[in-house]
């Protein structure tokens, strides 16, 4: 067998909103609500909250006329998609500085830091650090979870928000979460929760212990990898190349609910072009093909839609217009579960990367 890992998910907590307010002290402890239209409070819609107004029922995806009615004395701000890009590239710089790094979202990712562990520093020294690093730079709180895989880890952040810790083995992590419905697990979707629930798969517990081969009959292969997810059981691998490849650069993020809002889509997919197009002008390349990858329920296999163009471009304006062909011709008003943008067909080999150094400058 080979050893145990120690691996960790740091996840931003209310990213976009905590931006802001970082921005903006006079903000911090304040009922802030990014999004929505402020002309139009009706149509417009929330596409974050700080965790003052979702003490008032504020949620993403509502209408910012429904929030203002929860929440009279919330402060609504406009979405600032280049703010959010550069405080989730100086976030993941600093966790590159703690281990392996892998960029899981704009505002979440998996951190290898089992040779820290190894050489004689603690869990809680390293975790510790990271939040009181967070908070001291840059005024963002962080809620974390640790575990000897990723799944443990991801299950485990989503335990104690805001700026919690948790960490768990697998035993621990069994007893937690087998008494909890399946729909609280990593990777299942509520159309899959449900085809569970109607064959009395009712708890994360009863999927772990349900009969490998009825679960295949009902969920085909998926249904193994959730049966493993259920026992604890994942990769413990953590790739820091994943979105620094040079075959392929990309960012997607997942839905806390499903949305169909072409607001909120669009302004997602912008936040994450707008990074994207910087990237790829940091390593002096173009992309030719263009895609959009999306899922329509939690724990399916991920959608493509792509376009290849004559020439390669690293320009924003360009590859936006391109994503948004596609998103209308393939994905407009569909409930999404989770929504990316990849670009591959790369072309040139230079690549030039700034330092962390030069990064951590606007830090202080």
């Amino acid at each position: 067998m080979g050893k145990i890992k120690t691996i960790l998910l740091a996840d931003m907590n209310s990213f976009f909103a905590s931006c802001h307010q970082s921005v903006e002290p006079s903000l911090r402890g304040k009922p802030v609500i990014v999004g929505g239209s402020l002309a139009n409070q009706r149509r417009g819609l929330v596409v974050a909250a700080s965790y003052e107004a979702k003490k008032y029922g504020v949620y993403t995806t509502m209408s910012s006329y429904e929030a203002k009615k929860r929440c009279p004395q919330g402060i609504f701000v406009l979405r600032d998609h280049g703010l959010y890009a550069s405080y989730s590239a100086k976030i993941m710089d600093f966790l590159r500085l703690i281990g392996d790094t892998e960029v899981a979202s704009i505002d979440e990712a998996y951190v290898d830091i089992t040779k820290r562990v190894e050489d004689g520093m603690s869990v809680k020294q390293i975790t510790a650090f990271i939040q009181q690093t967070l908070w001291d730079k840059l005024h963002m709180p962080c809620s974390i979870g640790v575990g000897p895989n990723r799944i443990v880890a991801k299950m485990a952040a989503d335990v104690k928000k805001p700026r919690g810790v948790v960490q768990m083995g697998v035993k621990q992590y069994c007893s937690y979460f087998h008494p909890q419905p399946v729909y609280r697990l990593h990777g299942c979707g509520q159309k899959t929760a449900e085809k569970l629930q109607r064959n009395d798969i009712v708890t994360i517990g009863d999927l772990a212990k349900v009969d490998a081969y009825k679960l295949k009959l009902l969920l085909g292969m998926r249904g193994e990898l959730l049966q493993r997810a259920a026992l604890g059981q994942s990769s413990d691998v953590v790739d820091p190349e994943r979105v620094k490849g040079n075959k392929s650069i990309g960012k997607e993020t997942t839905f806390v609910e499903m949305t169909s809002s072409p607001e909120i889509i669009l302004s997602t997919s912008e936040a994450m072009i707008e990074r994207l197009a910087e990237k790829l002008q940091e390593k002096r390349k173009k992309a030719r093909t263009l895609s959009i990858v999306y899922k329509l329920e939690r724990g399916e296999r991920s959608h493509t839609k792509s376009i290849t163009l004559p020439d390669g471009t690293n320009k924003k304006e360009e590859i936006l217009k391109q994503i948004e062909i596609l998103y209308n011709d393939y994905i407009f008003e569909i409930p999404l579960y989770l929504y990316g943008v990849r670009l591959s067909n790369l072309e040139d080999v230079n690549v030039e990367q700034l330092s962390f150094d030069d990064l951590w400058t606007d830090f202080s």
